[in-house]
């Protein structure tokens, strides 16, 4: 029986941002892999204000109970790690591995 936020072949999947400090959902189709998903949502939140400033170096990790999906990961699908209504978290980090925040007005730091 499948549980959580899905409809028709969808689950509902809440994105946190860390430098912003909130979260939207949206959704994403059950039989996607990981490096699918995450490819998804880095593209999706790369839209967003501050992302025209990203340095070269910089990048978005996606995190699932504090550690990171693999992009890379092919094989294993969404519905096999989530039921819907998960939140991950989206992070961006420098060249050096430290995670920045955004603020407007005043750039990344």
């Amino acid at each position: 029986m499948k549980k959580g936020h899905r409809r028709n072949g969808d689950m509902w999947i809440n994105i946190k941002r860390s430098w912003g400090g909130f979260s939207r959902g949206a959704d994403f189709n059950e039989n996607l892999t990981i490096g699918e998903f995450v490819d998804r949502v880095v593209r999706d939140v790369s839209t967003e204000e501050g992302f025209q400033d990203f340095q070269e170096g910089w990048y978005v990790e996606v995190q699932s109970f504090r550690k990171a999906l693999d992009a890379d990961e092919h094989t294993e699908m969404l519905k096999e790690r989530f039921d819907g209504g998960e939140t991950v978290h989206a992070k961006v980090f420098n060249e050096y591995g430290q995670a920045l925040t955004y603020t407007f007005g005043l750039g990344w730091h």
